[in-house]
């Protein structure tokens, strides 16, 4: 299920939005559509654990506004896709500033929000398709793809370690094989015994990949050359 979020001040645009997605989205997709009437509302419930696929919120709201409370949700939910509503042209970029997937004039909302929708609850069910399955133990884990941070493997270890946005897997497995298993462009193998996901990488500086979670990884002055090249194709083509 997909869980959409509507935060605005102003109940009649919250109102809004909410007929636009259930006479366009809510009839061909399974979703959940939760409506906060501030910032504040929304960010508790986050940080009591509650979730979100997609923010749509006002940029324009009393105390916390939609642009700090993107920054605060990034934070926690650095996979959330945040839209913003606004009045005013001049606001398209703030949305850039925190990495927003879109913004939306509230003139325009009943013909450009359907088309946004549709394509984000796209791209989140394709995500969804892209999992693979370990054995830890004698668990099987079901892993999303968008979800590993990055692999790797100590030298002489029998195991290969996932680490992921809740926590390590390990793999009774070659990383080559692992690598095999995934059959993605998407991990790139940068070290000996590292490979990351390259959705997951924040920057690059020097010899060093930093990920989201603030992890770091190493790149082998062997593949430095490479791995950057690789980056950057990714980076210009998404």
């Amino acid at each position: 299920m997909i869980k959409i979020a509507i935060v605005d001040d102003e109940e009649q645009t919250r109102e809004q939005i909410l007929q636009t997605l259930k006479e366009n989205i809510q009839e061909q997709h399974e979703v959940e559509i939760k409506l906060y009437a501030s910032g504040e509302s929304f960010f508790e419930e986050i940080q009591k654990g509650e979730t979100a696929d997609i923010l749509f919120t006002d940029i324009q709201m009393q105390q916390l506004d939609g642009v700090e409370l993107g920054k605060l949700v990034r934070r926690i939910c650095p996979d959330m896709y945040i839209v913003f509503i606004t009045s005013y042209e001049e606001y398209a970029a703030e949305s850039y500033r925190i990495e927003a997937y879109q913004y939306i004039l509230k003139q325009d909302l009943e013909f450009r929000l359907p088309g946004v929708a549709e394509q984000l609850i796209e791209k989140l069910q394709k995500q969804k398709k892209e999992f693979c399955i370990i054995k830890d133990g004698t668990e099987q884990v079901k892993l999303l793809y968008k979800d590993i941070l990055y692999l790797y493997k100590s030298k002489g270890a029998k195991y290969v370690n996932y680490v992921t946005t809740q926590g390590v897997v390990r793999e009774r497995t070659s990383l080559e094989n692992a690598l095999k298993m995934l059959n993605s462009r998407q991990f790139l193998l940068v070290e000996r015994g590292y490979a990351v996901n390259i959705k997951q990488i924040c920057r690059v500086s020097g010899d060093t990949i930093y990920l989201e979670k603030g992890y770091e990884v190493p790149v082998s002055k062997a593949r430095l050359a490479e791995v950057k090249r690789e980056i950057n194709l990714y980076w210009r083509n998404s």
